[in-house]
């Protein structure tokens, strides 16, 4: 192999070093703590966490309403029928 290939294979070799390197370093930016992954996966969670608060809200908000509900069908049916308890034995 002669030196001028020689040299052109350590040039290429250097290039791909210091391309690697530099997305090495991209890719250390993105995942360190602070990094746009890191932010990107907190932003994620606030929102899950937004969602779990809402869901909460609807469920409670529905078992209150169903218990309204339940309460004026009791009524509705002790006007009707005019028991108030039946023996469940």
């Amino acid at each position: 192999m002669s030196e001028k290939e020689r040299n052109k294979r350590i040039n290429e070799h250097s290039r791909q070093l210091i391309n690697l390197e530099q997305r090495l370093k991209t890719i250390e930016l993105d995942v360190e703590p602070r990094g746009r992954l890191s932010l990107a996966f907190e932003a994620i969670e606030e929102d899950l966490d937004e969602i779990k608060s809402r869901i909460t809200k609807l469920e409670q908000n529905t078992e209150h309403r169903f218990n309204r509900l339940d309460a004026k069908l009791e009524v509705i049916i002790e006007y009707m029928t005019g028991v108030r308890d039946l023996p469940e034995e």
